[in-house]
């Protein structure tokens, strides 16, 4: 049990809280997409309206899930985990990005909205868990 409890935690714990944090974090993202993309988007119009639904509906759902997890976890210094989050974030954001951008260029579709949305999104989800733990004992 000392894994868990150990005043100075290895990379494996925090390999380990990572996964426990960003995967159920990820599936409960791409479940409320996926519901919130089929009952609000039927045609191309209404993506914009997707955007301002779902970006702060899904980054509630996705900073609370992160939050929680490492909240259980005190030992951890989220000092050290934040740099991480901020490359992957910024990695999955892009990537959203682009395949957006390769799916609706096509369509002649204004995306301004959108990427402006997708980037707020970035910005409030890395500073929401930021926000939590930057003064508290895990900083």
């Amino acid at each position: 049990m000392s894994f868990f409890t150990n005043k100075k935690p290895r990379v494996g714990l925090y390999i380990l809280v990572w996964v426990l944090a960003f995967v159920p974090s990820n599936i409960a993202v791409t479940l409320l997409d996926t519901f919130l993309s089929g009952a609000i988007i039927k045609s191309v119009d209404d993506l914009n309206n997707y955007a301002f639904i779902s970006f702060p509906l899904m980054t509630i759902v996705s900073v609370a899930i992160i939050v929680f997890v490492y909240k259980k976890f005190p030992n951890l210094k989220m000092s050290k985990v934040m740099p991480w989050i901020y490359v992957f974030s910024a990695l999955s954001f892009s990537r959203t990005f682009t395949e957006t951008k390769e799916v609706f260029e096509p369509l002649n579709v204004d995306l301004t909205i959108f990427n402006i949305g997708l980037i707020l999104t970035f910005i409030v989800q890395a500073l929401g868990v930021r926000y939590f733990f930057a003064n508290s004992k895990q900083w």
